[in-house]
């Protein structure tokens, strides 16, 4: 296979692994665990796999070659793992968006619309923070074109690339508008388990602290 091909070997055992995973911990806790209709797998229960695997990968894009050290034997292969995950990233946000708004009602998401049937503080919050967190992922995901670092140049190549950070600490403020109140009552967590949100928020928070590291750690190594 050409070495710049996306779909390959490695990157679809990263893609079978992530969203296998975040489908079997959505399956385990609402259906297995939990009380949630094995009727409402299609959508319900696929949308939260979904999530929890769209903040995986995008996260995994900014940790490969920083913390995940797996493929560093191969830059060209690692080159292709992150640009792999931060696009399908991407995809996964999409697919989740549009679930998301097919079961947009009280029916399903009572918590978060008031008595009159409209969106309370916290869904309002919640979907405008996620509409501009997907908004600011379009930016590393065009860019990944293969024209376009030569097109914007080295600088304004990367300042787009760096949008992913904005995108994940939007992502960030989205999950803890959904999911606050439950994180703090793990006695409710059904069977001991913690949300997806809550695990999507630690995920969503992972590059950011990487990133705060590194740079603390080139800010120091400048002042020597």
């Amino acid at each position: 296979l050409p070495r710049h091909r996306l779909w390959q070997p490695v990157t679809a055992k990263w893609f079978f692994w992530v969203l296998g995973i975040s489908l079997s911990y959505a399956v385990l806790r609402y259906h297995i665990v939990g009380n949630v209709d094995w009727q409402h797998f299609p959508l319900f229960i696929f949308n939260k796999a979904t999530s929890l695997a769209a903040v995986i990968f995008v996260a995994a894009a900014y940790l490969v070659g920083k913390v995940i050290h797996w493929h560093d034997n191969d830059r060209y292969i690692r080159l292709v793992v992150i640009k792999f995950c931060g696009l399908i990233g991407f995809f996964m946000a999409g697919i989740h968006s549009l679930f998301s708004l097919a079961l947009l009602s009280p029916a399903y998401y009572s918590k978060y619309f008031a008595a009159d049937g409209r969106l309370n503080l916290e869904g309002e919050l919640a979907l405008a923070v996620g509409v501009v967190a997907l908004f600011f992922l379009m930016g590393p995901a065009i860019t990944s074109l293969p024209m376009m670092p030569k097109a914007l140049g080295g600088i304004r190549w990367k300042r787009n690339q760096r949008l992913g950070y904005a995108a994940l600490a939007l992502v960030a403020i989205h999950l803890i508008a959904l999911g606050l109140p439950g994180w703090l009552t793990p006695s409710k967590w059904e069977g001991s388990l913690p949300p997806i949100s809550l695990i999507a928020f630690a995920a969503a928070c992972l590059p950011l602290l990487v990133k705060k590291r590194l740079n603390r750690r080139r800010a120091d190594k400048n002042a020597l």
